[in-house]
């Protein structure tokens, strides 16, 4: 399948972004009180949910890739990943921070790594969509405990939501193939590097632990920054990407503010009503889903709180939300990969499919998935007996506690992959011919 190209640089991306700017000045006139406190509202969910839970995975990237940690986990991961995903050992840290992390770590790792021409446009592109998932945490814990109030729940939906993933990234994998000698393999804009994409042959010579400790100090020779210089790019560049992000959650928190009180959710809810009669009370499905559309964290919100609808329904619809992401996500991503040859058609597809994946999947899977999880007590419980079904209480402070068993998440994700590669590797030698 042939994708187009619709990159931030085009003329209909300024386009869109000048009637979003045009949209927001005009509704923060025209409804200043409304403006104002849906900002909070967008500020509070990023200073206690965004800010404590990506900034320490933002850090810990840039000084993994300046003590050149990344490329030795490239050549540790490089057996698991060609086995199970068919991409570069270095994707196996793009799609492990992704996945622990959270949005939108993925598409920061990803074109971090094509920058540094590490990987193919295609490749880069399939890293993107892989390791753009929610956290676990996130699901199980702010989504499942906190908005559901059913840690079984937020269980299934995680399930449902993994595996949707795993199932678009093989439709991926056969879908959309870039033909050979196309631009896909060529250099960035700008460079005149040619880049290496062809699979390397496995080296047998050395121990895989070996190599990769190699490489790791032959990378952090090319970085070069000291301590003091890393430490400082880390925060600062953390600190830049976040501020990023909180803009674009509190324009779309507005945006969503303001529609409800111009009466457009009003209208929409009618439209709804005479195409579905059946519906007793569309407005307020209406506003979930449109909340969803546009920021995934108010969206989930809301839509854990519907009424009237059945809990497969709710849950479809919560899956398809994390699938889609959100509006202001999608414009982080764009943020993020500005400047590669990323394509945003890619990832938009990408999308599409996960959250369809996601609603199919919870609809067969919903029932039995809860029945069985429903008979597990949940470990964050604080105390034997504790009521399951208590909402549980989210605070900056809570998830800055919290990092530490993430980290360790991450570190058991990695461990994984790299048992798994050694594997391959030991096998990869017995099996040499003599």
């Amino acid at each position: 399948m042939q994708l187009g190209t619709f990159h931030a640089r085009s003329r209909e991306f300024t386009v869109v972004l000048a009637v979003l700017t045009a949209v927001l000045v005009l509704s923060i006139l025209l409804f200043p009180e409304r403006a104002f406190q849906s900002s909070l509202g967008g500020l509070t969910i990023w200073w206690t949910i965004v800010f404590p839970s990506l900034l320490p995975f933002l850090m810990l990237s840039e000084l993994l890739s300046g003590f050149g940690a990344i490329r030795g986990l490239g050549t540790l991961l490089e057996p698991a990943t060609r086995l199970l995903f068919r991409l570069p050992g270095i994707g196996g840290w793009v799609l492990s921070v992704g996945t622990v992390g959270g949005l939108p770590l993925g598409a920061d790792a990803a074109s971090k790594l094509r920058l540094e021409k590490r990987v193919s446009r295609e490749d880069g592109e399939r890293l993107l969509a892989l390791s753009h998932v929610a956290s676990p945490f996130f699901i199980l814990t702010v989504l499942g405990a906190g908005f559901l109030h059913s840690p079984e729940a937020g269980a299934a939906i995680a399930i449902i939501h993994y595996a949707a993933a795993i199932g678009m990234g093989v439709l991926m994998r056969f879908l959309w193939r870039t033909p050979p000698g196309s631009l896909a393999d060529a250099p960035l804009p700008g460079t005149t590097a040619v880049l290496q994409t062809k699979r390397k042959p496995v080296r047998t010579g050395n121990s895989l632990l070996i190599r990769a400790m190699s490489d790791m100090h032959t990378a952090r020779l090319e970085d070069g920054r000291s301590l003091g210089k890393l430490l400082g790019d880390s925060v600062s560049n953390a600190i830049q990407t976040l501020m990023m992000i909180g803009g674009t959650m509190i324009v779309f928190s507005v945006l969503l503010g303001v529609l409800d009180t111009a009466g457009i959710v009003g209208l929409l809810a009618d439209v709804v009503s005479v195409a579905v009669p059946g519906l007793s009370s569309p407005a307020d499905p209406v506003r979930s889903m449109l909340s969803g559309l546009l920021e995934l964290h108010i969206g989930t919100n809301r839509l854990s709180a519907s009424q009237g609808m059945p809990d497969a329904t709710t849950a479809a619809l919560i899956g398809a939300a994390l699938a889609w992401s959100g509006a202001a996500v999608h414009l982080q991503v764009q943020t993020a990969v500005r400047h590669t040859d990323f394509r945003y058609i890619s990832f938009l597809l990408s999308r599409l499919l996960h959250a369809g994946l996601a609603v199919v999947l919870t609809f067969v899977l919903w029932r039995p998935l809860t029945g069985w999880l429903s008979r597990i007590q949940p470990s964050f419980l604080p105390e034997s007996g504790a009521d399951p079904v208590q909402p549980v209480t989210l605070d900056a402070w809570s998830l800055w506690a919290a990092a530490p068993y993430r980290m360790l998440d991450l570190a058991l994700v990695l461990a994984g992959l790299a048992a798994m590669s050694i594997a391959l590797s030991v096998l990869l030698r017995f099996r040499k011919p003599s």
